[in-house]
């Protein structure tokens, strides 16, 4: 009798019939006889397990919730992740669903990742190739206590439905600036916010994280219980356990004012003194409503153009703080206007659409306008050239204040793990992103965003003004965002991690993001 040997691709196929899979013991058996320990035979054994135990939670190829998650409506943000298939996926409802996950892959000894939202663009962050994706899109509650001090978040949602809820309720919480990002790796890689003068990352603001570890046990970690996890999860990301849910401080907010301000690329010049003065009064507390995002974007569609972000979380037009930037002429577009968080963070997610490749790079630096120049001409220099040969290319360099006002918060809120506070002055994030089609650009635009990261170290070292801190959210992936936050930082996440998973099951298990390094 002639007998196949099953190819990945084959076993795939078969998956997308799970009743037959279970009734076929004979080309499971054939397969796991192919590849003895932990491989896509030993996931395809976890998939059999979880499935017997979640039924319809679990999903494979082919069926229209695997195909939901991966490439229709609730799709990754980049092709990367998007392309990735495992071997079945998890859509857990309960926390308690989440402790059967990871008591089967534990004991199977499989590899799995964890899908918040699904924004982090590179490939194997929250998917897995031969494994199990655990994916928290129907987790996605929001709900406000009695009181109105505090708002319980399920893993699963983004922050346009956090707002949506707390916009109706006149309440607001400190998280992401984008609707469609995913509140759960937002803020445990800290995460930036239009309230940072006032209440400092996103992961600040976080009074309770509920943590499923890799025991399955089901833990509350705050200040109270657990308090040295709820910390390490301030910064830590996905290394301790699986949160399923984030209580967050909340607060009144009604309306806001922003928008969009669109100038020519020979403006560039005109920014960067704007950019440092306002640095420095927002660190020294002036005005605690007002932040800027301003990006330098190159696009072989639209041409080269700075887009300003100005915010202000009063419903009052044109406060002193921000005049820098609303009086700079000439503009080709303006959108500011009163408006609402759910609009606002609406309007900036349409500048970020799913469906292309994507790349991010960061550096931290001191405030000073002379080194802001120098590494937008770096930036400028590297993206010209790339503007003709690839296509559908964005390239956007972006300069976001941390205040000292913001990085205060920390230790006003319990102490996180980011390893910078006021001691290090007022700081500007460098985040560089880069957006394009074609896999075969790959190895180029990484080169160049690589090549972006050793100018823009090597300029700020020179001035002495290179701060250590990597924002881990906008960290590529052979950089080290963990080792950034200080030696006694480093410390703690490592006591915590063989404390809270002493068989590190989530730095062996679970690949995706950055690990804590040895």
């Amino acid at each position: 009798m002639l007998r196949l040997r099953p190819t990945r691709r084959m076993i795939i196929l078969y998956l997308i019939n799970p009743v037959a899979l279970l009734a076929c013991s004979q080309f499971v058996g054939l397969a796991r006889a192919q590849s003895p320990g932990r491989s896509w035979n030993s996931s395809v054994a976890c998939c059999q397990r979880l499935l017997s135990q979640l039924g319809s939670k679990v999903s494979y190829p082919g069926s229209s919730v695997y195909i939901s998650e991966t490439n229709g409506s609730d799709s990754y943000w980049s092709q990367q992740e998007a392309s990735i298939l495992s071997s079945c996926r998890v859509t857990p409802t309960s926390a308690e669903d989440v402790s059967v996950a990871v008591v089967a892959l534990n004991q199977g000894n499989c590899s799995f990742a964890v899908r918040g939202g699904g924004h982090t663009p590179f490939a194997g962050a929250a998917n897995i190739e031969d494994g199990v994706t655990i994916d928290f899109g129907s987790m996605n509650q929001v709900t406000v206590n009695q009181n109105q001090t505090i708002t319980s978040i399920g893993a699963g949602a983004r922050w346009g439905s956090v707002y949506s809820t707390l916009d109706a309720m006149n309440l607001a919480v400190s998280g992401g600036r984008v609707s469609d990002v995913g509140v759960a790796g937002l803020t445990l890689g800290g995460g930036l916010s239009f309230f940072a003068p006032q209440h400092g990352f996103a992961c600040d603001g976080v009074m309770s994280h509920q943590v499923v570890l890799a025991s399955g046990q089901i833990v509350i970690a705050n200040e109270y219980e657990n308090a040295d996890l709820h910390q390490a999860l301030k910064g830590g990301s996905n290394n301790f356990g699986v949160v399923t849910r984030f209580d967050l401080k909340t607060f009144p907010q009604g309306k806001l004012w922003g928008g969009l301000i669109v100038l020519p690329i020979t403006a560039a010049q005109q920014q960067f003194q704007p950019l440092v003065d306002f640095n420095a009064a927002s660190g020294a507390g002036l005005d605690p409503f007002a932040t800027v995002i301003n990006a330098y974007v190159y696009s072989n569609t639209t041409g080269s153009l700075i887009t300003n972000f100005p915010v202000y979380t009063k419903p009052e037009p044109f406060p002193a703080i921000l005049q820098n930037f609303t009086n700079m002429q000439p503009q080709l577009l303006n959108t500011l206007e009163i408006t609402n968080l759910t609009t606002f963070t609406d309007e900036l997610d349409g500048n970020e659409p799913k469906g292309f490749r994507q790349l991010w790079a960061t550096l931290t630096i001191g405030n000073d306008a002379e080194l802001l120049s120098s590494i937008f001409n770096a930036s400028d220099s590297l993206a010209n050239p790339l503007l003709g040969t690839v296509s559908n290319l964005q390239w956007a360099l972006a300069f976001q204040a941390v205040p000292m006002s913001a990085s205060a918060q920390g230790a006003l809120n319990g102490g996180n793990v980011l390893g910078i506070s006021p001691s290090d002055g007022n700081l500007f994030i460098v985040n560089l992103g880069i957006q394009w089609t074609e896999e075969a650009d790959d190895a180029r635009l990484n080169a160049a965003a690589e090549e972006f990261l050793t100018q823009a170290t090597q300029l700020a070292e020179a001035k002495g003004l290179l701060n250590d801190f990597i924002y881990l959210n906008y960290a590529l992936p052979t950089q080290n965002p963990l080792g950034s936050y200080g030696s006694e930082n480093l410390q703690k996440l490592r006591d915590v991690s063989a404390k809270y998973d002493p068989g590190q099951v989530f730095q062996r298990l679970v690949p995706g993001g950055f690990k804590i390094p040895g």
